[in-house]
């Protein structure tokens, strides 16, 4: 009973790392990283595509991303979603290609960006805590159920704790290795 207890509260926490994760690669620090490019969509013969569907993403230099479209047909509609984006960025057409060029970091950007990657690791240090809570509420309804007894029941907790500890410990570090990345010149 406690195992699948365990296996699920390990699972959630991992899915939730990996969504926090994928979210801070999201947030540009020095180097463009193609995968800011990910929740862009194109309305390509009516239909909602993702732009990596409809281009070859390359890093060409330290602050352009180029896109090389397949179809010349979607480079109107490509350039066009990226001006819609919020990503403030102002795309060079040329033929079949697409340069998207990334403005140098100022301090205080680098400083806004340093705050919202503080906020989200709030965020996942609250949803962390929130499994462990579901996780004790579920083991403490196994012993007042007397399938536990009390002693097992705090093992458990403190077993829950120990995972909880592992994984806000990922997400520490994982916060402060975006924090170098950003604070990078």
């Amino acid at each position: 009973m406690f195992d699948k207890i365990k296996a699920d509260t390990t699972s959630t926490m991992d899915k939730s790392i990996d969504s926090f994760t994928s979210t801070l690669s999201k947030i540009r620090a020095g180097r463009p990283n193609p995968s800011i490019l990910d929740q862009t969509t194109v309305d390509y013969f009516g239909t909602n595509s993702p732009i990596k569907q409809l281009a070859n993403i390359t890093v060409s230099d330290a602050s352009t991303i180029s896109l090389s479209v397949w179809d010349k047909n979607a480079v109107s509609s490509i350039e066009k979603s990226l001006l819609d984006s919020n990503l403030g960025v102002n795309p060079v057409v040329n033929g079949t290609n697409i340069h998207i060029k990334f403005p140098p970091l100022t301090q205080e950007r680098r400083a806004d960006l340093i705050k919202i990657v503080k906020k989200e690791g709030e965020s996942i240090k609250i949803t962390l805590r929130n499994i462990r809570r579901n996780a004790n509420t579920s083991i403490s309804n196994l012993e007042k159920e007397k399938q536990i007894s009390k002693d097992f029941e705090r093992d458990y907790i403190i077993e829950i704790q120990d995972l909880t500890d592992k994984y806000i410990k990922i997400s520490d570090d994982i916060i402060v290795k975006k924090i170098e990345e950003i604070s990078e010149v």
